[in-house]
């Protein structure tokens, strides 16, 4: 069965024909009120910013010819609380005529009808793509959930298509909680290996020898301890995928031997003289900046290279904040689940203010706020009390980090669009490198929002930051 819900209504908006999904599934309402056509009408359709919205203008402006087809990102709220839905709707005697005439025979589907199509973005799917001029949604299964829409997410959708199509290995880098496992996950369950095993090892976690005989395993009295022989990372994860989280924090000594392995494909155990074959796949993720640091000597340039044939970067939360409306609705529905509760959503100014907050944690913070929220909150939404004292609190904190954009918490930025600096002879801006640095930190280490609020281009902060060495 098509994994999206699908209806079809005339000029009337008189439901014709309607599959179990979206009864079910989209509309949440039992079976036995299929012939209920207004019951559909009379729930509550809102854009993702919270505004009520007509989904008869569809219909609306098919008619008049304005739009041969209509695709929106709405919130649907029914009896079981709320679903993010993704819509798509055309003319039943455009291009979707026959496949609507098969849909139920015994209905009265004629070339003034029109075919809706439904996707909840928060239940099965994690990547949407409408394809204009054919009928049907790109169905983008991981193996984890990486949830956003956001332009920078779906070229993210798109290289780990890629990734997965291939058997290189892959570099995913990016800041604390965005999500670089996730990644590693889909990119695993949609590859030729997803029947193997996929391996995890936080290299941060242990210690260099613990590390050692963890990745490649040890014979029985390799060292005090041994008591037996054991099997390394490498050896589980053949034929299929090891991780290797936070690869920027390995010694020099195991970077050796790790890049032999990968020229090689042969490993021995600690304490071992035999050389056992193994064929894997390496995805390395990291939240440190590599090319730095090989720059600086503490990591091999030739291992880095061998790593990073495929890379990945992840943008932090606060580069996609119009995700954050679809991840607070994704993670409700999960809390919900879990606890019993029928939190509906966020209220308006407590989403204001997760909009406006710039998330150092990234995701996993976000997800760890609508949990807090669930435990104190005893009403159908989340209020901003709810939401911890990080984020419920930040305005009373002018200088801290964590503020963000338009407006002028900090006092030296209250100044004016160049934040109070004076400007030399010529216009140029007359800033230190310190001054400079806490302005960046100010707005998170973002240049686009930085330069705006000095008045100055992202080519000239570009070569304020190298010259001071930032």
């Amino acid at each position: 069965m098509l994994p999206a819900g699908i209806f079809v209504t005339g000029r009337d908006l008189r439901i014709k024909y309607i599959n179990k999904y979206a009864l079910e599934e989209i509309f949440r309402l039992d079976t036995d009120r299929r012939d209920d056509a207004g019951l559909l009408w009379s729930q509550s359709f809102y854009t993702t910013d919270r505004k009520p919205f007509d989904i008869g203008s569809c219909v609306e402006r098919i008619v008049t010819s304005q739009e041969k087809t209509f695709q929106k990102t709405l919130i649907l709220r029914h009896d079981k609380g709320e679903s993010l839905l993704y819509i798509t709707a055309t003319g039943a005697g455009d291009r979707f005529g026959g496949t609507a005439s098969q849909m139920n025979k015994g209905a009265d589907i004629s070339s003034d009808s029109y075919v809706f199509v439904a996707v909840d973005l928060s239940a099965e799917l994690d990547c949407i793509t409408h394809s204009p001029g054919s009928f049907g949604f790109d169905e983008f299964r991981l193996g984890s959930r990486l949830i956003g829409n956001d332009e920078k997410i779906r070229d993210i959708y798109r290289k780990i298509k890629l990734a997965a199509e291939s058997l290189v290995n892959v570099l995913i880098s990016g800041e604390s909680g965005t999500g670089k496992e996730v990644v590693a996950d889909a990119i695993h369950s949609l590859s030729d290996r997803r029947e193997k095993p996929m391996v995890k090892v936080n290299c941060a976690s242990l210690s260099e020898t613990l590390l050692e005989s963890e990745l490649f395993g040890h014979v029985k009295g390799a060292f005090t301890g041994a008591v037996r022989d054991k099997k390394g990372k490498f050896e589980l994860a053949d034929g299929g995928t090891l991780f290797l989280d936070e690869i920027g924090e390995i010694s020099q000594a195991l970077q050796v031997k790790l890049l032999r392995v990968i020229q090689e494909k042969k490993i021995e155990r600690v304490g071992g003289e035999s050389v056992i074959p193994v064929d894997i796949r390496i995805i390395a993720a990291t939240n440190r900046y590599l090319a730095e640091l090989v720059r600086k000597g503490g990591f091999r340039e030739d291992l880095y290279y061998r790593i990073n044939v495929f890379s990945l970067n992840i943008p932090p939360l606060r580069e996609r904040r119009l995700d954050i409306p679809r991840l607070c609705s994704h993670f409700i529905d999960i809390f919900n689940k879990e606890t019993g509760k029928h939190i509906r959503g966020i209220s308006q100014p407590a989403m204001k203010r997760m909009m406006k907050y710039n998330w150092p944690g990234n995701v996993r913070e976000l997800r760890n706020a609508i949990e807090h929220a669930f435990v104190l909150s005893g009403k159908s939404l989340i209020e901003i009390p709810d939401l911890p004292e990080s984020i419920s609190g930040y305005y009373n904190l002018e200088t801290d980090p964590s503020v963000i954009i338009d407006e002028p918490y900090n006092e030296q930025l209250k100044g004016g669009a160049t934040g109070g600096f004076t400007r030399k002879r010529g216009g140029r801006l007359n800033i230190s490198g310190e001054e400079l640095k806490r302005v960046l930190e100010l707005h998170g280490w973002n240049q686009s929002e930085t330069a705006r609020v000095l008045g100055i281009s992202r080519v000239a902060l570009w070569k304020k930051i190298k010259k001071f060495g930032l």
